[in-house]
């Protein structure tokens, strides 16, 4: 018993130097500002918000460390955790087994992937069965990129921004978009599009996930830690309801 308790004592001593070594210090955290309402700008404005600027925020105020955001292509976050140009990402980011297997992800948010579909063929397509042998567009490295890739005979088209494939389907490049839900949403009612129409069904469950380094212990640590505590005081709440109605995720 007395082992086990020096143990414990041992752990939490470690846990409570690790976190503790983070104060006052400043990490950077990667993101695409193109996601809204995760990450975005507004027109105009050389600043990101968003939710996901929101939630590690919060977690920095708790954990006593201080944010500096670096916006770059979604495809360059998990190099740019593993060759440690940035601390943290966070942009919503799906997790996954494979991603899982070489980054730390801490859940944060819970998702699906979702399909977006030009108004004039909405009487034809109800379903990602109806996608098939369609043009589809999505957002290149993402997990709606990886599901298009497996509708047979769908012809599929890849883009660095979710913004650009807004845009391709306005042109009638393609005939539908999968990228996650709630970025559909976002873009459909700030925009008021009467162009597109989304399907009711969400794909896919995902959740997304905080990415840092598997060697920064001290800095999943921290994260998981702060997410916890927001969690628990309320802050994670009201930043939801800031950017989403309904429920909590």
């Amino acid at each position: 018993m007395k082992i086990i308790k020096k143990a414990s004592l041992l752990a939490l001593t470690i846990f409570s130097f690790s976190c503790f070594a983070l104060e006052n210090k400043t990490l950077k955290v990667g993101l695409e500002a193109s996601f809204g309402p995760f990450d975005f700008k507004e027109n105009g404005s050389s600043e990101v918000i968003g939710f996901d600027v929101d939630i590690i925020n919060a977690i920095a105020k708790e954990q006593g460390f201080k944010v500096e955001i670096a916006n770059m292509p979604f495809d360059a976050l998990l190099p740019s955790v593993l060759t440690e140009q940035v601390d943290v990402a966070i942009s919503a980011y799906s997790i996954t087994e494979e991603r899982a297997q070489i980054v730390k992800l801490e859940p944060y948010y819970d998702s699906g992937l979702g399909v977006l579909v030009r108004s004039d063929l909405i009487k034809d397509i109800h379903s990602s069965y109806d996608l098939q042998g369609r043009t589809i567009c999505s957002r290149s490295g993402s997990t709606g990129s990886y599901f298009a890739e497996n509708i047979k005979n769908a012809k599929t088209k890849n883009y660095l921004t979710e913004i650009e494939t807004f845009i391709a389907i306005d042109k009638g490049e393609c005939d539908a978009i999968i990228i996650d839900k709630p970025v559909l949403e976002f873009y459909h009612v700030r925009n008021h599009d009467d162009k597109t129409a989304i399907l009711k069904d969400t794909l896919t469950f995902e959740q997304y996930g905080i990415v840092t380094s598997k060697n920064k212990t001290e800095i999943s640590d921290s994260i998981a830690e702060g997410l916890k505590k927001i969690r628990k005081n309320g802050v994670y709440d009201k930043i939801y309801r800031k950017w989403f109605d309904g429920s909590k995720k």
